[in-house]
C-alpha cells in the first residue's frame, strides 16, 4: 500500500475526532458516577473525569497497539520512531501538567499528606508558574506545527514520530490558511509577553510609589520633631533630659520637652502619667508652647 506524508488538516481532524470521543466518554462516566455515588461525590471528582476518560481511551487503543478512532477516521498511520506507547504516555502526562485541574489535584493531595504550609505554598507557586510557562511553550509549538506541519504534539517531536496517510491529495488553500494561523498565533504570543512585561514594570512602579508615600509622613513627623527641638529657650530646661529645648505643657501645668514627654507616654501600659504629679494624660493632650 502506497503511503504519503500526512497533511496538517488530516492530523488536526484526527486529533479533533479523538477529543470528541474522549469528551463523550467523559460525559458518560460523569453521568454514571452522579447516578451511583450522588451529587456531593460527583462535584468533588468532576474535574478528573476527562483525565480518567483520556487514560481509558488511549489504554484501549495505543496500549493495545491499535489506531485511535481519529487516526482510523482519516486513515492515518504512525511512522517509525520511538515506541508510540512511550510517546502517548509522555503526551498524556504533559497534558495533565498543563491542565486547569492541576491546582485541584494539589489541594486534593494535601488533604491526605502532612505538608508544612510554607512548603505547600512554595510548591503551589512553583508548579503554577511551571504550568503557565508550559502553556505558553505549548502554544508556540502549535504555531510551529501550523507553519511547518511536522509534529502536532511535543511528545511526537521528542520521539520523532510522524503520521503517514493513504490519501494523496494536497489541499493548498488549507495549508496557506494554517500557515497564516501559525503566524497570527506567534504574534499573539509576542503581544501577550510584552503586555506581561509592561504590567510587571507598572506594578513595580506602583509598589515603589506606595513605599515613597508611606515614608513621607514619617519624614514629615521627624522634621516637625526636629523643628520643635531646634528652638531653645534660655529660661527653660527640661527636667527629664536637662537640656534647653522648646517646652511642651500638660494639663497639670508641668513643662517638659516634646521628645521626652512623647517617649514617656508612648510605651506606657494603660494611661500615661505626668513624671512629676502622676496625673493621667493622653499623648494627644501634650501642647507645644511656641512664640514665647
Amino acid at each position: 500500500m502506497e503511503t504519503y506524508v500526512a497533511e496538517i488538516g488530516e492530523i488536526v481532524r484526527a486529533q479533533r475526532r479523538d477529543e470528541e470521543v474522549i469528551d463523550d466518554l467523559s460525559s458518560r462516566i460523569s453521568k454514571v458516577v452522579k447516578d451511583l455515588l450522588g451529587q456531593r461525590r460527583w462535584i468533588r471528582w468532576f474535574p478528573y473525569f476527562r483525565n480518567f476518560a483520556s487514560t481509558a481511551y488511549y489504554a484501549n487503543t495505543v496500549l493495545a497497539c491499535n489506531q485511535t478512532l481519529g487516526e482510523e477516521y482519516v486513515k492515518l498511520f504512525e511512522s517509525e520512531g520511538l515506541n508510540r506507547v512511550f510517546c502517548r504516555i509522555i503526551s498524556s502526562r504533559k497534558e495533565k501538567t498543563s491542565s486547569p485541574t492541576l491546582p485541584q489535584t494539589l489541594s486534593l493531595d494535601c488533604q491526605f499528606a502532612t505538608i508544612p504550609k510554607l512548603v505547600d505554598h512554595f510548591l503551589n507557586y512553583f508548579l503554577g508558574f511551571e504550568a503557565r510557562l508550559f502553556l505558553k511553550f505549548k502554544r508556540l509549538h502549535l504555531a510551529i506545527f501550523y507553519i511547518y506541519g511536522a509534529y502536532y504534539s511535543l511528545a511526537r517531536r521528542w520521539t520523532g514520530i510522524r503520521f503517514l496517510s493513504v490519501n494523496p491529495q494536497t489541499d493548498l488553500p488549507a495549508l496557506k490558511l494554517y500557515r497564516f494561523l501559525g503566524y497570527v498565533t506567534i504574534a499573539q504570543l509576542i503581544v501577550s509577553c510584552l503586555i506581561g512585561v509592561f504590567s510587571f514594570i507598572e506594578e513595580e512602579r506602583k509598589r515603589d510609589f506606595k513605599k515613597k508615600e508611606t515614608k513621607k509622613p514619617v519624614a514629615q513627623e521627624e522634621d516637625v520633631v526636629e523643628e520643635l527641638n531646634s528652638v531653645s529657650h534660655p529660661w527653660f530646661r527640661c527636667s527629664v533630659c536637662l537640656e534647653q529645648r522648646d517646652p511642651s505643657a500638660l494639663f497639670c501645668g508641668h513643662l517638659f520637652c516634646w521628645t521626652c514627654i512623647q517617649e514617656h507616654a508612648l510605651p506606657a501600659e494603660g494611661p500615661s502619667r505626668c513624671p512629676q504629679c502622676r496625673l493621667a494624660f493622653e499623648p494627644r493632650d501634650v501642647t507645644p508652647l511656641l512664640n514665647l
